[in-house]
């Protein structure tokens, strides 16, 4: 989680700094849009085979002792990886100007631009791919800090790269950046990784190892995250067809919802994850449903709060951390725009997701992957009308948050013989406390935000910086003391516990 932390405010920092060098423009448009695709590649080829099978395989050869073995998978898997990576950066190459002029909507000059960017990005994407296969080893051998500190290079390369560099290089700075960014993050793993005997070389034949297992493993959780893929694009492609500064609008406000969804869905579904799914193998039901109720509440008692919060001061944060440089009042006020429906369906989509990681405990891969291209579907669908029907830019986050609605609906009912929310007693009162318990918050920063105060107008500055982190901790205090009242665990969700037989 403290790494989750440093790497979004990072990102923050990194949205900033690209904000106030290049602005809300045609430029940052074209950077924003052509970065989003390997971007939105890195869930295929980094962040799903990662999480759905390396980290299980190699921890299990190596609870086994079978540290031959574990090396040989290693080098297969960088051997056909570094395969499957090298066209798709032949291709962007070649065939740039194609790529971006099919997938957006902007003029030759901006397609030009984007054909330069495009395969400095994509070698970006294979260096990070890599390495997301040494960081899931090194967290196999129980190696956490080196395996989350490496994504902090990339953005420290970034942000000190562009700086330095877009005076003399302009928007090609981003990809010299990314670019370096990508092989300082790579380099760094495998050094770390090195230490426990791995190495990289050339590995072709499969027969014995565990190579087809994790590559089967990788191609179900493919089929789910490339529907995820198209809606995104989609939603970018929808972006560029709106006025100037619509895609960097949408980037950008999606940094400030990744930031508090990011930190704590990943922290508890990390957790609770591997408890349904022990519960289930056991035989458990009810332990399934108390892991599940669990889950869902300590979601509704980080995320409600941080809904409430980020929805009042949406403005504030956004001319606060954005508006610099080029980066106008205007830029930040169609940001904070486009975050606030974000945020509204911030709580729905992290249950949501609870809920499909329920299905895939309990072995509905096919039901779950059917589910999850309904939503998508249904998120392109009313994105489609909405744009249709004159919302601009606020139909993409709109119908991203009713897709997760429905998709919720729909997971309740088709899991009902697992978990029965609306059945579910207990849930339903602790879901009242917590509700209530963030009333006074509500009610605190209804008031201010009738005050229609302008201290934050002037954009980015350290008086507007402290003025905002008052506010911010003072409306985190009164949900700490409501949270006490309420006798609601708010610091003990924080808390490591050591119990024998614990996962």
């Amino acid at each position: 989680m403290l790494c989750t932390l440093l790497s979004r405010l990072l990102g923050i920092v990194k949205a900033r700094v690209l904000s106030s060098v290049f602005g809300a423009g045609a430029t940052a448009d074209v950077i924003n849009f052509t970065f989003n695709i390997p971007n939105n590649f890195r869930k295929l080829f980094a962040e799903g085979a990662v999480n759905s099978a390396i980290i299980p395989a190699f921890s299990n050869l190596l609870g086994h002792e079978e540290k031959d073995r574990s090396l040989r998978l290693f080098s297969l898997l960088v051997t056909y990886q570094t395969i499957l990576l090298i066209p798709l950066v032949v291709v962007s190459y070649l065939y740039g100007r194609q790529i971006i002029g099919f997938l957006s909507d902007f003029d030759a000059s901006q397609i030009a631009l984007g054909a330069r960017l495009l395969p400095f990005f994509i070698v970006y994407l294979a260096t990070i791919s890599l390495s997301a296969t040494f960081n899931g080893v090194l967290q196999a051998h129980q190696n956490f800090l080196h395996a989350y500190l490496s994504p902090l290079l990339f953005s420290l390369c970034v942000i000190i790269g562009v700086l330095t560099l877009s005076d003399s290089l302009g928007a090609m700075s981003m990809a010299y950046a990314a670019l370096a960014g990508g092989l300082l993050q790579g380099t760094y793993s495998y050094v770390m990784l090195r230490r426990y005997g791995y190495r990289i070389k050339p590995a072709f034949n499969t027969t014995g190892t565990d190579f087809k297992p994790v590559v089967k493993a990788w191609s179900l959780v493919t089929l789910g995250m490339g529907m995820q893929i198209l809606v995104q694009m989609i939603s970018f492609l929808f972006a560029s067809t709106l006025q100037e500064g619509s895609v960097t609008a949408f980037t950008n406000s999606t940094i400030f919802f990744q930031t508090p969804y990011g930190i704590f869905f990943n922290a508890i579904s990390a957790v609770s994850l591997p408890l349904m799914s022990r519960s289930f193998a056991l035989g458990k039901k009810e332990e399934l449903k108390e892991h599940t109720r669990s889950s869902l509440l300590h979601l509704a008692t980080l995320l409600l709060p941080s809904t409430i919060i980020l929805y009042f001061f949406s403005r504030e944060c956004v001319h606060v951390v954005l508006q610099t440089g080029n980066y106008t009042a205007f830029d930040s006020e169609l940001t904070a725009l486009v975050l606030r429906p974000f945020l509204v369906f911030m709580l729905i989509s992290a249950w949501y997701a609870m809920l499909l990681r329920l299905g895939y405990s309990t072995n509905r891969y096919r039901l779950m992957t059917i589910v999850t291209t309904i939503q998508n579907l249904l998120d392109i669908a009313l994105m489609w009308v909405f744009l249709k029907a004159g919302l601009d830019i606020r139909s993409l986050p709109l119908a991203n948050g009713i897709s997760y609605l429905i998709g919720m609906i729909i997971l309740l009912i088709v899991l009902r013989d697992v978990y029965s929310l609306h059945t579910d007693g207990l849930f339903a009162k602790g879901l009242l406390r917590i509700g209530l318990a963030n009333l006074p918050v509500f009610l605190l920063l209804l008031v201010y935000h009738h005050l229609d105060l302008l201290w934050y107008a002037s954009g980015s500055n350290w008086r507007n910086l402290l003025i905002l982190s008052l506010l911010g901790l003072s409306a985190c205090l009164v949900v700490y003391l409501s949270y006490r009242i309420a006798d609601i665990p708010l610091l003990q969700l924080l808390r490591p516990e050591k119990k024998s037989g614990d996962l």
